[in-house]
């Protein structure tokens, strides 16, 4: 995984370091594989995607750094759309790949 320092101020260097840290130890993911934690240049949000997990984890320009202030990503590869919901909605990635199941399961009956 990349992390790409040269996007980020200060602040968003402490979330970029604080997601892979709540992705590494509370969702178990593993952060060698391909991917990136970075500034979206559009709405300013820090973000990590790993391309092993369906989801990518985000937090908003002013938040604190604590799990309710992540929220997790899931986007349609089919149409587009973009589901979201705050990390502490989830107990464990478990419930987030039954989210994501839903959501296809849904998606294909729509």
């Amino acid at each position: 995984m990349e992390i790409n320092f040269n996007n980020m101020g200060e602040w968003e260097t402490e979330k970029a370091l604080y997601l892979c840290k709540v992705a590494k130890s509370t969702l178990n993911w593993k952060l060698n594989g391909y991917g990136i934690c970075d500034v979206n240049p559009n709405s300013g949000y820090t973000y990590l995607w790993l391309e092993d997990y369906p989801v990518c984890l985000f937090m908003p320009i002013n938040c604190l750094l604590c799990e309710s202030d992540i929220f997790v990503l899931y986007t349609d590869s089919y149409n587009g759309t973009e589901y979201e919901e705050q990390l502490d909605c989830f107990a464990d990635m478990n419930e987030i790949y039954k989210w994501v199941a839903d959501i296809e399961a849904h998606e294909k009956h729509a």
